[in-house]
């Protein structure tokens, strides 16, 4: 159980660094307490929604008869770190490009779909490896921890939205520790579902 935990935790630290950056923007456009309020709710809405969505794609793949095939699943999220370890693209340059254009009053809904538009295709590429391999028995603790570490990285937005050092610390180096994480949590996968040791029996 512990080590299903201790997985759940790195993964989801995973996809919030990226959304950090995001949420500083969020709370750096919307300043009033109602827009903070729906700012919140609409992080977690959105959230949750992709955490749904993984774990009905994750039953689905479960019927898979050879575990080592869901294994490969572990390949995706391994791919996604390199590719936006190497890409020129930057999502918080997306993110500010939305707010610009948006109407101020559906904070809200304009949360939701940042948060699934912007990290819906990175949380997914961890999220159903992950709970395709876990054991659902666990699923209520595995979500008590999402909800706790989105709930600290929410609040440390908040926190330092106006304090520059993080701001830049994360644009520096946000990806890098992405990179790390997919990697090792790509690599987990691989080795946990048999993947990596049926390969090798096949040489």
């Amino acid at each position: 159980m512990l080590e299903t935990l201790l997985t759940a935790f790195t993964s989801y630290i995973g996809t919030t660094s990226d959304y950090f950056v995001v949420l500083l923007l969020l709370f750096a456009q919307f300043r009033t307490r109602q827009q903070r309020q729906a700012l919140i709710w609409g992080a977690y809405i959105g959230n949750a929604l992709l955490v749904v969505a993984a774990v009905v794609i994750a039953l689905l793949l479960k019927r898979v008869p050879e575990p080592w095939l869901l294994g490969l699943l572990g390949l995706v999220p391994i791919a996604m770190g390199l590719q936006k370890f190497f890409s020129s693209e930057d999502e918080s340059d997306e993110v500010a490009e939305k707010l610009a254009q948006m109407n101020q009053r559906s904070v809200f809904v304009t949360v939701i779909g940042l948060t699934a538009g912007t990290c819906g295709a990175d949380n997914l590429a961890l999220y159903i490896p992950y709970f395709t391999l876990a054991n659902f028995v666990y699923l209520p603790a595995i979500l008590a921890i999402f909800v706790l570490v989105l709930t600290v990285v929410i609040f440390l937005a908040k926190k330092f939205t106006d304090f520059a050092p993080v701001h830049r610390f994360m644009t520096r180096y946000g990806d890098r520790v992405q990179l790390v994480i997919y990697l090792l949590l790509g690599s987990y996968v691989l080795f946990d579902a048999g993947t990596i040791q049926y390969l090798f029996s096949l040489l």
